[in-house]
């Protein structure tokens, strides 16, 4: 198997072509894929679209329109508002001739702002050992088993992908946020996965800081409603301190 979440493939009318990985899998099921992999290539192929050293990724989100298989999949990306200060970009993830997935994403201009940088979320320090992973014990797949994982026992899960995204390639800083971000619906679950489904359909990242390092941190929190319609809201944090927000759509069943 190769040792990564996509293999690439080549070029085919415009379209990057790759192997999705059974490193790619979900929990929900062994022929889909988890909602990180997808959201990280989608994500690479908006943040390597034009890209320059005065700009960066401050928002994505991602929409799964269907089950993500398997196998070959591709993507294509483009600028929709070019912009010298604030971008809005586009991606589409395909597999068996049908969009599985969209991502769109605003890029904007940086600059000097360090005077007056603050969060409203206090910092959250690395365990150096595993303490409580909690949830991610009562699940395996071939996505989770691809991550190191420490709870720090204090809400936080901090995770980091063993794997690159691409075979070959370094990932970037918001890909590699992006390959860990849609684990805060299972960081912030409330419901026995056994006993109840609760599908995100969507992951929306904000993101007011640059990552540093491999480390991503992940606090959730999820509601659920009456109608079989929830939604978990979550933050990312990196080894100095809080780096975005999470916003998740869920779908929620018995099994």
């Amino acid at each position: 198997m190769t040792q990564a979440y996509f293999e690439p493939l080549g070029t085919d009318d415009g379209w990057e072509v790759f192997r999705a990985t059974p490193h790619t899998v979900s929990a929900w099921g062994p022929d889909l894929q988890h909602g990180s992999p997808p959201s990280a290539v989608l994500t690479r192929a908006m943040d390597r679209l034009e890209w320059t050293e005065t700009t960066r990724i401050a928002r994505v989100t991602v929409d799964l329109l269907g089950p993500v298989p398997l196998g070959e999949v591709r993507t294509r990306a483009r600028v929709v508002r070019p912009g010298r200060r604030i971008q809005l970009l586009e991606s589409e993830l395909e597999a068996g001739g049908r969009i599985v997935a969209r991502a769109s994403a605003w890029r904007m201009a940086v600059g000097d702002t360090a005077e007056v940088e603050q969060s409203a979320d206090r910092p959250r320090e690395l365990p150096e050992v595993d303490r409580d992973s909690g949830f991610f014990d009562r699940w395996t797949s071939g996505y989770i088993d691809s991550l190191e994982i420490r709870g720090a026992g204090d809400g936080v899960v901090w995770a980091r992908p063993t794997l690159p995204l691409v075979s070959g390639e370094e990932m970037t800083p918001a890909e590699r946020v992006m390959s860990v971000a849609d684990i805060a619906n299972g960081v912030g679950a409330v419901l026995e996965p056994d006993e109840w489904r609760f599908l995100n359909t969507d992951l929306v990242t904000h993101l007011h800081r640059r990552p540093v390092g491999e480390w991503i941190g992940v606090t959730a929190s999820a509601s659920i409603g009456p109608d079989g319609v929830g939604a978990t809201s979550g933050t990312l944090y990196d080894e100095v301190g809080a780096i975005g927000h999470t916003l998740q759509a869920l779908l929620v069943e018995r099994v």
